[in-house]
């Protein structure tokens, strides 16, 4: 075999996997559920076994070659924040393999065939159960600590909480106009205060700081464009939100009655499908 046959087969598979990284990374823009990003990229890349066995070739060095830049991209982006994730890294891998040598040989075929029905029963388990599951205790933490001073400006019109009243619990949400998984969860936030709205000892609040160049006007603006239904104020020079622990966007506190933190919650995405009832399930005991 010739050097060039040899540099196009091992580069093709490469490019094809370059390829298709950007299409991945594009069904981002749809939704930020991490669960769609699992099951596009084995679907991606098992189309893209099928294609490059056919095609190209097939190979150990043209499956890993295909599916390194999709593994790479997520190591280095998402694990590094989300490690407990690693067995994407996996479930990717098995699909570009069985793809790549689904159509070698008929006597592998049932063995391909077994290898394909594991994989979506272990895939099935690892969206419906494990990420949301995961998810869940790593953005959560329930806590019962004194909740520190703090004092907001106003920025919408009525009454706006600015602090913590004695005797009522609020809810504040660290917002940035900015922040797309922000945005994503103001229906959640909207639709939790629509449910307990008879419960009048229970206050929202949508909070923005500097970070990105967010001003009370700027959230004003944003309120207008999309109206947000939730009490708006904002925090200056973001003293509440580092007083509170956060760092990222969006963050969100709970304080009891007696003054006391009960949860934060830090981030949102999609996948994790109990937000809404367990934040109910806890403002009903409070």
């Amino acid at each position: 075999m010739s050097t060039r046959r040899i540099i196009i087969q091992s580069l093709s598979p490469f490019g094809l996997g370059l390829f298709f990284l950007g299409i991945v990374i594009g069904s981002t823009f749809l939704s930020n559920d991490i669960r769609l990003l699992v099951v596009l990229g084995a679907i991606t890349l098992l189309v893209c076994g099928f294609f490059a066995g056919a095609k190209i070739g097939r190979g150990w060095l043209a499956g890993t070659l295909l599916c390194l830049p999709l593994c790479a991209g997520f190591a280095f982006t998402i694990l590094e924040q989300l490690p407990f994730l690693w067995p994407t890294l996996l479930i990717w891998s098995v699909a570009t393999f069985i793809g790549l040598f689904f159509f070698s040989g008929r006597r592998l075929r049932g063995v391909f065939v077994s290898a394909t029905i594991t994989l979506l029963i272990f895939s099935a388990w690892y969206c419906v159960a494990y990420i949301p599951n995961q998810m869940q205790r790593a953005m959560s933490q329930v806590t019962n600590d004194s909740a520190p001073a703090f004092q907001f400006d106003s920025v919408g019109n009525g009454d706006v909480p600015r602090t913590a009243t004695p005797g009522k619990i609020l809810v504040i949400d660290f917002f940035a106009t900015w922040c797309r998984p922000c945005i994503e969860e103001l229906p959640e936030l909207k639709a939790i205060q629509k449910e307990l709205q008879n419960r009048r000892d229970i206050e929202f609040v949508v909070v923005a700081t500097n970070r990105g160049g967010d001003t009370p006007e700027r959230l004003r603006e944003f309120a207008k464009r999309r109206p947000i239904g939730l009490p708006l104020a904002f925090d200056p020079a973001g003293k509440a939100h580092a007083t509170f622990g956060f760092s990222g966007f969006p963050s969100l506190a709970v304080i009891d009655r007696a003054g006391r933190t009960r949860l934060k919650h830090e981030g949102y995405n999609s996948s994790e499908v109990n937000f809404h009832r367990d934040l109910v399930q806890l403002l009903r005991t409070l």
